[in-house]
């Protein structure tokens, strides 16, 4: 007859399962690792919103070029409370009021909007019609920014926005015009309203500029709010802790020759 030996200590305590020690250590190792996944993917995620948000810029602008050969103009920015459409000023200078109908001088009611995605026929957009970037949470927040240069001829005519426009004034004399300015990042001071200052300006001759505020919709930086206090400068460049904008803008050269192309210009 077999007599079994007494369990030894560690054969009872594997008996009994884990201690509440090594529990412990084995849900920090799970913790550490699902941290370690969720920010990878997370910045996965990030990098392929900015990817998605610079190929839906690249296409509004040629929606934009697509307006311009149709219709012998740029259009409008849409306000906040034009549901994704352009608006114009009933005058050419003074008091504005808002037409809901191209005007002969091209005045907009703001050179500096979003958008007009409904104008553009754009989709998707949110529900109030407007178009939005990859990062969109319902809110306003991530609506695309859309600005358009306001340069007039001595007529008071807003060249670029008036119906045929473009036609008066020869191709030359709107090519020498200074319009929007897009320069580098790196202002250390408060943002330029006139010219890019100490940056190095990428063009001083855009038609318009159409721009997200990436995944951060704060003012982060000089750099951010040079892009958000509404006037003729913006700032594009590589994306940074403090700038994640997205920015593109448009070319008169490639302008003129599209609407060369759909006999809108000589």
């Amino acid at each position: 007859m077999l007599i079994s030996s007494p369990p030894s200590r560690a054969n009872l305590r594997f008996r009994r399962g884990f201690s509440l020690v090594e529990i412990a250590v084995v849900l920090v190792i799970i913790a550490i690792l699902v941290t370690a996944v969720g920010a990878a993917l997370s910045s996965q995620l990030d990098q392929q919103r900015t990817l998605d948000t610079q190929r839906q810029l690249d296409s509004i602008k040629e929606a934009i070029y697509g307006f311009a050969m149709a219709n012998g103009r740029l259009p409008c920015p849409a306000t906040s409370t034009s549901a994704g459409q352009e608006r114009f000023c009933t005058n050419a200078s003074g008091g504005c009021g808002t037409p809901t109908t191209v005007q002969t001088h091209g005045r907009c009611v703001t050179s500096f909007g979003f958008v007009p995605a409904r104008t553009l026929s754009l989709a998707p957009i949110d529900s109030g019609g407007f178009a939005v970037d990859a990062w969109d949470d319902g809110t306003a927040a991530h609506r695309i920014f859309y600005s358009v240069s306001d340069y007039q001829d001595p007529a008071d005519t807003y060249v670029l926005t008036a119906p045929d426009g473009i036609r008066a004034p020869t191709m030359a004399s709107v090519s020498v015009a200074l319009h929007l300015f897009v320069c580098s990042t790196g202002l250390t001071a408060v943002p330029p309203t006139t010219n890019c200052s100490t940056m190095t300006t990428l063009t001083d001759k855009a038609p318009f500029v159409i721009y997200s505020l990436g995944k951060s919709t704060a003012q982060n930086s000089n750099d951010e709010t040079n892009n958000q206090n509404g006037d003729r400068v913006f700032t594009s460049g590589t994306p940074t802790a403090t700038f994640d904008d997205i920015v593109t803008w448009g070319s008169l050269n490639t302008l003129f020759s599209r609407m060369v192309q759909a006999g809108k210009l000589p």
